[in-house]
């Protein structure tokens, strides 16, 4: 016999152990597998979903009026997610304050929207199908973009008077071209849906807005809360002007943090909401009401190799989902 079987042996026995481990950590290097979200069930059949959060792809950005590349955000942060893959029932762990949250929450990964490439109508009306589905199931919708067009669409699934939280470093509410819905005009629709009862914007700075923008946004009555005065006064003072509501829909576009931190999008501003600000922002919106929808838009990772965007968009969703559903 091989004198040196028997540590091979043994090293195969420890390896075996290790992986079996019911521990968090990984059971898989982050390289292996098929990349869904978080490493969550695949449900191809939206009938049969059986989840408290689905995440739904929508690889579209036909609606950018920046550099093109969103379509493949959805990609990008499945692919950035298996930093965090495990077994979610488990929750996610804090080593700060050694606390778990989300522990015994079923997640689902249901795909991405069959997008039908310059009949955005066409696709927007199978986003708007499958988030009603996703309601209808009991689960909360987690909508992964794409360009910002897309929240007009998830928002239209709904059918409960919402306060829409819109974080991002632009007001997106430009006239656009007539039955056009596009990234920079959506908001103009999502005032008009009857169920989207107040809008409050945070983040927007700079020179990134003009007067057109800003006149539409105070004709629809918007709350704007812009980074400057976030960075001035803080976040403490920013939630002392969200007035308490009931069922919140948050819109985060990953522009509104500044573009050290997340280089993977389209239209790029300097001034952006650091880690801290914006993770301090998530996770004390659900303390102004019941937290019923989250899309996380703009993430371009054509812009972004090292895929820091993705993982930070991911990182905060983690922080917000955990504070709202304790």
């Amino acid at each position: 016999m091989n004198r040196y079987f028997p540590l091979a042996l043994l090293l195969l026995l420890c390896a075996a152990l290790l992986f079996a481990s019911p521990l968090w950590a990984q059971a898989v290097p982050t390289f292996v597998g098929v990349r869904t979200f978080l490493g969550a069930p695949y449900v191809t059949n939206l009938e049969k979903l059986d989840a408290d959060f689905a995440v739904l792809g929508v690889p579209f950005d036909e609606g950018t009026w920046g550099q093109p590349g969103e379509r493949y955000g959805p990609r990008d942060m499945r692919e950035a997610s298996q930093e965090y893959n495990h077994d979610l029932t488990e929750g996610f762990y804090y080593i700060d304050g050694d606390r778990t949250v989300l522990k015994g929450k079923r997640w689902a990964d249901v795909g991405d929207i069959a997008i039908m490439p310059t009949v955005p109508a066409q696709t927007n009306d199978q986003v708007t199908a499958a988030v009603k589905t996703i309601l209808a199931h009991k689960a909360f919708p987690i909508v992964i973009g794409g360009d910002h067009s897309i929240t007009y669409p998830s928002l239209r699934a709904f059918n409960q008077p919402l306060t829409l939280i819109h974080i991002d470093a632009h007001l997106d509410t430009w006239n656009g071209a007539p039955g056009n819905l596009d990234h920079a005009s959506w908001v103009l629709r999502a005032a008009q849906l009857p169920h989207v009862t107040k809008i409050i914007q945070i983040g927007m700075r700079g020179l990134a807005n003009d007067p057109e923008a800003v006149g539409n946004a105070r004709k629809l009555h918007t709350q704007i809360i812009t980074a400057e005065e976030l960075h001035r006064r803080g976040v403490a003072w920013v939630l002392s002007q969200i007035a308490p509501t009931g069922n919140i829909y948050v819109t985060f576009d990953v522009d509104s943090m500044d573009p050290t931190l997340a280089p993977g999008t389209g239209t790029l501003e300097p001034g952006g909401l650091s880690f801290a600000e914006i993770d301090d922002l998530l996770m004390s919106i659900p303390t102004k009401g019941k937290l019923v929808g989250l899309d996380i838009m703009e993430v371009n990772p054509l812009r972004d190799s090292s895929g820091r965007t993705a993982q930070t968009a991911i990182r905060l969703m983690v922080d917000m989902l955990g504070a709202a559903f304790h």
